[in-house]
């Protein structure tokens, strides 16, 4: 014989409502003694009870599902903020739906109408590349505001966006790396900016230089997109007018940086000191490991889906920013000039 909530509230002597509160952990459980809960729980258990998670899912409209939408799959910072996401998710009891919307702006909106289709209850989102959702930015900005349940960015900032907004601190690791070259003794160091949405990278190396009292060049910052290849010719360009040091805007341009000093015949760190930025394994498989500035992926995603968790269940809040300080990662590519 099927067991129910009504036969458990029978034999315990209680309403059913107040079954279905605390078998379903509901708000208001507070108002029930603990007597009346061990006794509920006990019948429950004692007759193997399980609450249907449709049925609980119907009255409580709220599935205890998240959903993710990554730009892609082969991005080990991406992987490191989707090992938070999940950590949080597990120790929540939410389940976690992937998405990889392989860098396409309407594949990405798309699937913020799915997730919501399957009731996901909320969404943590990092956009595809920069110059693919500036070109459809209305198009991101208006499913964002259609969205009927709480989105959270990671990492990529959608100023018109009715979302919380989580990243590291660039800023920050820009100076980081910059004051530790400046710090060596360098005064002439180049700069690799990435794309437009980690610019405070950039922001971070000019203040680092001014308040060094060092003379801003701006022939000494090139604008790459974060491939090898843009860290190859403009890391051969930034060398050939003279420079003593690189900072990279992430370490995969710092290993086209590296590539270029070779080409050239000069050394790392003997002739030119190189810094990057994030702490990708690249960073030290390099024949010359890499000084970095480390982001803290996994924190970052886990934090991100606490936030998403907070948002859910108090069902209010106003939109926030966060930013998590970055870590310099000292190693062999830099020496004192």
């Amino acid at each position: 014989m099927k067991i129910t909530a009504k036969d458990i509230a029978r034999e315990a002597g209680v309403s059913e409502a107040t079954v279905s509160i605390i078998l379903n952990n509901k708000a208001g459980h507070y108002r029930i003694s603990e007597k009346t809960r061990q006794k509920v729980l006990g019948i429950a258990e004692r007759y193997e009870f399980t609450c249907n998670p449709i049925a609980v899912s119907l009255a409580t409209r709220k599935t205890h599902t998240i959903g993710l939408i990554l730009p892609n799959l082969v991005n080990p910072f991406l992987a490191n903020i989707s090992t938070g996401i999940e950590k949080c998710a597990q120790e929540n009891e939410y389940a976690l739906l992937l998405c990889n919307c392989e860098e396409n702006v309407q594949q990405c909106v798309k699937y913020l109408d799915i997730l919501q289709k399957r009731y996901a209850d909320g969404i943590l989102l990092v956009l595809p590349r920069e110059k693919e959702v500036n070109a459809n930015q209305k198009l991101v900005e208006a499913a964002l505001r259609k969205c009927r349940v709480p989105v959270i960015l990671i990492e990529h900032y959608l100023q018109k966006a009715p979302c919380d907004f989580i990243a590291v601190d660039n800023v920050q690791g820009g100076y980081l790396a910059a004051e530790y070259l400046l710090k060596k003794g360098h005064t002439r160091i180049g700069h690799i900016a990435g794309e437009q949405f980690t610019r405070q990278r950039t922001c971070g190396y000019l203040k680092a230089l001014k308040d060094y009292g060092i003379p801003i060049d701006r022939s000494l910052v090139m604008q790459g997109d974060f491939s090898i290849e843009s860290g190859y010719e403009c890391g051969k360009r930034l060398l050939q007018q003279g420079v003593t040091a690189v900072f990279a805007g992430n370490d995969y341009m710092a290993l086209g940086v590296w590539r270029a000093a070779r080409a050239l015949g000069l050394r790392i760190p003997e002739d030119v000191s190189l810094v990057g930025f994030d702490d990708d394994p690249v960073a030290v498989v390099m024949d010359v490991p890499l000084t970095t500035v480390r982001q803290p992926g996994t924190t970052l995603g886990k934090a991100a889906s606490e936030m998403l968790v907070q948002k859910i269940e108090a069902e209010r809040g106003t939109y926030q920013q966060y930013y998590f300080p970055p870590q310099l990662i000292e190693r062999s590519s830099a020496a004192a000039r």
